[in-house]
């Protein structure tokens, strides 16, 4: 049975989001925190236990940049050019915010986000 689209996008935001937060090797409180908030804010929307438990898995892989941005692309394909400029720029807002939870700017961080909206272009 095919997901519904939007719960894929929340489910790549939220994945994306632990993605950067692993960035710089060390998952911050505040980062954790922040995502958290997120998948909380979605459970007032509707049930949200399987996201939990998919991110709860992810903890322990790690994804490369080439994942993240393959998944991504393959999931805007279902849409159409200004669902996916809102997608995009939803994922960039969403992941600088993660970057920034933990009021540290990281070099790894930083660079990172950059090649990865490099790579979304």
């Amino acid at each position: 049975m095919d997901k519904k689209p939007i719960e894929k996008v929340i489910k790549l935001v939220a994945k994306t989001g632990l993605f950067f937060a692993h960035a710089d090797g060390e998952y911050d409180v505040r980062e954790k925190k922040f995502i958290d908030g997120f998948i909380d804010k979605l459970a007032q929307i509707g049930p949200v236990d399987e996201v939990k438990a998919e991110l709860e898995g992810s903890l322990a892989k790690a994804y490369t940049l080439d994942e993240i941005v393959a998944e991504t692309k393959d999931l805007l394909v279902s849409f159409n050019k200004p669902e996916q400029d809102v997608i995009k720029l939803t994922l960039r807002q969403f992941v600088a915010n993660v970057i920034n939870s933990d009021c540290v700017e990281k070099k790894a961080e930083t660079e990172l986000f950059r090649d990865w909206i490099k790579a979304l272009e």
